[in-house]
């Protein structure tokens, strides 16, 4: 009798500390809101020279607009029974439709692009990482709007008033394609040169948002490209591809080659910044992001950070500026 009771209270104290772990699961992490839409799977790039987007899963489905080669589509969905094999739910810049699996390349649930979006719902967390285990760094409601650079595993990446995280993909909306005219990022003041067109600074601050979203990735020598890792000029030759300019592909070439020579009081965001390490040669580049800062790729300690002009050692370092027309 007394080994019964004490398998009972054995049991209980098991069914107990079961009860209390389930309970702190369950409050470890904030109540969110409810989600919205449907989880995105991933991003793919474009294969083909003219991508139909379709209202449904088959060819016979009416067309809702064409995109270009090397465009990257966010796949909410994958269809493996759609007319004709395999196809994909695609949301590209707010436009919802489907288009054939076989026409994209890249299919990845990790990839970079640029587009705006709007949360839908409230008290929705920014987190540090792509997982509901991350710390949230804040929280937004319904309508905010920012600037979606990637997606990760489901989960936007996005950057908003200096913050930059992660969001839950079925809590967002792609609304369109990312504005740069809605950048407030601040610009020098300029002063022997000519002001740059309103277009130029635009593009500019653009490419100088693009370029953050590679800060903490890895310092390779020779590396050019997010999945290898980046070298000082592989960061800056990278970069201004993506909006289809050829850099020379070095530091030294790029100061020979490249740009226009502006004045260190006349940088923009966009510009490039050299710096000699030897006191005649170039050795080093970034790119200007405004308000005295610039991100580039360092060295193997650091990886992609931002640095400020006026420090001692980039004031020390400083070999010029130049202006890359775009």
């Amino acid at each position: 009798m007394r080994t019964k009771e004490r398998l009972c209270r054995r049991c209980v104290s098991a069914l107990l500390a079961v009860l209390v772990a389930v309970g702190m699961f369950a409050f470890a992490e904030p109540p969110a809101a409810d989600a919205t839409g449907t989880v995105a799977y991933g991003a793919a790039t474009v294969a083909v020279s003219l991508l139909n987007i379709r209202s449904g899963p088959g060819t016979d489905s009416a067309v809702l607009t064409r995109v270009g080669q090397n465009v990257i589509v966010v796949i909410i969905e994958r269809i493996p029974d759609g007319q004709d094999g395999e196809w994909f739910y695609i949301n590209h810049q707010g436009l919802l439709g489907y288009a054939k699996a076989e026409f994209f390349k890249d299919v990845l649930e990790a990839e970079n692009f640029n587009a705006t979006g709007a949360v839908m719902g409230t008290g929705v967390y920014l987190r540090e990482r792509p997982n509901t285990s991350s710390r949230a760094i804040t929280s937004y409601n319904t309508g905010t709007v920012f600037t979606v650079i990637g997606i990760n595993n489901g989960w936007y990446k996005v950057r908003h008033e200096g913050h930059v995280g992660y969001m839950r993909s079925d809590f967002v909306e792609i609304r369109g394609s990312y504005s740069p005219t809605q950048s407030t990022r601040t610009t020098s003041t300029q002063s022997s040169a000519a002001p740059p067109s309103a277009a130029r600074a635009a593009t500019g601050n653009a490419l100088a948002d693009y370029a953050l979203q590679y800060v903490g990735y890895r310092y390779v020598h020779g590396g050019a490209s997010p999945s290898s890792g980046f070298d000082c000029s592989g960061l800056t030759t990278y970069v201004f591809r993506q909006f289809g300019v050829t850099l020379t592909r070095n530091a030294s070439g790029q100061w020979r080659d490249n740009g226009t020579r502006i004045d260190k009081s006349e940088l923009i965001p966009g510009d490039l910044v050299f710096f000699s390490d030897n006191g005649s040669s170039v050795t080093h580049v970034g790119i200007y992001i405004g308000d005295n800062e610039f991100v580039h790729a360092s060295g193997t300690r650091v990886g992609v950070i931002v640095s400020r002009l006026d420090s001692a050692y980039y004031l020390r370092v400083w070999h010029g500026a130049k202006r890359i027309a775009m």
